[in-house]
């Protein structure tokens, strides 16, 4: 096959959705509806101070910017941005994340942060307060047509656009991989990477600036049977023989340190910016 007749918005769809099927998910945001799952997600999100400051400098952005966050989440990067800029629009589909960031908001005292409960497949670029100087997405781009997605942040930003995403399989990923066949008799499919990304920009007309990141992925649990609990609503155990599984599996990989049982490896990532003289 010839690489300059490969569909690589296609092979992102095809990907995206075997993903969502083995994971038994609708949709990627389907996964934070509840304000339980938000909070811890921002909780662990807090104990990384380092990731939000690399953020802060690699956008670039100061008290007089306009900052789009799409797929914010519990408003991790979204909040802090706000009290440092003059607006920043939210765009988070999930009912947990909004809540959760609007709690976030609220105790750091931010009142110029726009928060939009949709997703970003079904924004209208005219319904939101934009032009904005930078659009990001971080580690949020599990839609189904990245073209369309990547081609509204173009439309609504004036400097630039930046997004973070995965290179090769997340530590989570990998669990994954080891336990699906004997968990549910299936391959575990992951979800596309920076490789189709890529792909997908250069066929825009975009080429990308790159920077690989490490960062540590790390997981916290009070005991053992509460790293089961979790897993068991992550990879849908039913059954004690599912069990049986997970529990052997969590005995080889989790680490007891200081009272609590931790999982923790490093990922691979990698932030993509380009100015939006590159856009079409």
């Amino acid at each position: 096959m010839d690489i300059h007749e490969i569909d690589w918005n296609e092979v992102w769809k095809d990907l995206h959705e075997q993903n969502l099927s083995r994971r038994r998910k609708g949709e990627c945001a389907s996964i934070w509806e509840s304000r339980e799952s938000a909070l811890e997600f921002l909780e662990r999100s807090n104990k990384n101070p380092q990731r939000v400051a690399k953020v802060f400098s690699d956008l670039g952005v100061g008290p007089a910017s306009r900052v789009l966050d799409v797929g914010a989440g519990p408003g991790t990067l979204a909040v802090p941005l706000a009290s440092r800029c003059a607006h920043v629009t939210a765009v988070e589909p999930a009912a947990g994340m909004v809540e959760v960031m609007k709690e976030f908001a609220q105790k750091e005292g931010v009142e110029n942060l726009e928060i939009v409960s949709k997703r970003w497949e079904d924004i209208d670029p005219a319904e939101l307060s934009g032009p904005y100087d930078v659009v990001f997405a971080s580690y949020s781009l599990g839609m189904p047509d990245i073209r369309a997605a990547v081609e509204k942040m173009c439309k609504l930003a004036t400097k630039r656009v930046c997004l973070y995403w995965f290179l090769g399989s997340s530590p989570w990923e990998q669990w994954m991989i080891d336990l699906w066949p004997a968990l549910h008799g299936q391959e575990y499919r992951s979800g596309p990477k920076a490789d189709v990304l890529f792909h997908v920009l250069y066929d825009m007309g975009i080429y990308p600036n790159m920077e690989t990141l490490q960062l540590l992925y790390t997981r916290t649990f009070p005991d053992f049977d509460a790293a089961v609990e979790n897993f068991k609503r992550e990879y849908h155990v039913e059954t004690d023989a599912q069990e049986k599984i997970l529990r052997e599996y969590l005995s080889s990989v989790l680490k007891k340190e200081g009272g609590e049982f931790v999982l923790s490896e490093n990922s691979m990532r990698v932030k993509l910016w380009w100015e939006v003289d590159q856009c079409a």
